[in-house]
């Protein structure tokens, strides 16, 4: 009885094994778009981004006997829920969201400069400017040519 068992185990195996190597080795041109077909829209839509431009911040901290070098650009993505109008009528607002990472740049601690993927400080970032928006529209903090440099 024992052995019929493992036979039977056995067999299991070597039909999931089949399977595997039957869907591994599928057709990979089917991923593919044909040439005289026009590309179909993803599943996902693209978000809206504002873009805030470039900053260069020198902040002085005294307190530390520290001086805090920062340069990046910075776009905000928002929901995928947010109208056009929307869009519109937050890039008329850009100083004001200025001003809100500058605001976080200077609350922010320097260990939150060093961590790899920044978390903290574009998590910072989405909550200041959401929490000045009175509403929750920016859904991350998209960061590009940071450097960071401490005195």
């Amino acid at each position: 009885m024992r052995i019929a068992n493992c036979g039977m185990r056995n067999e299991n195996l070597a039909a999931m094994i089949v399977a595997g190597v039957l869907v591994a080795t599928g057709p990979v041109h089917s991923q593919e778009v044909a040439q005289n077909e026009a590309p179909t829209e993803s599943a996902e839509e693209t978000r809206a981004t504002i873009d805030l431009g470039t900053f260069q911040v020198k902040d002085l901290r005294p307190t530390r006997n520290e001086t805090v070098k920062l340069s990046f650009a910075i776009h905000l993505a928002l929901h995928p829920s947010v109208s056009q109008s929307t869009v519109e009528q937050l890039e008329r607002w850009q100083h004001r969201l200025r001003d809100q990472v500058l605001i976080v740049i200077r609350l922010s601690a320097t260990k939150d400069f060093l961590e790899p993927n920044l978390d903290k400080f574009r998590r910072s970032i989405s909550l200041r400017v959401n929490r000045a928006l009175k509403a929750i529209l920016v859904s991350e903090a998209l960061l590009t040519e940071f450097t960071f440099k401490l005195n």
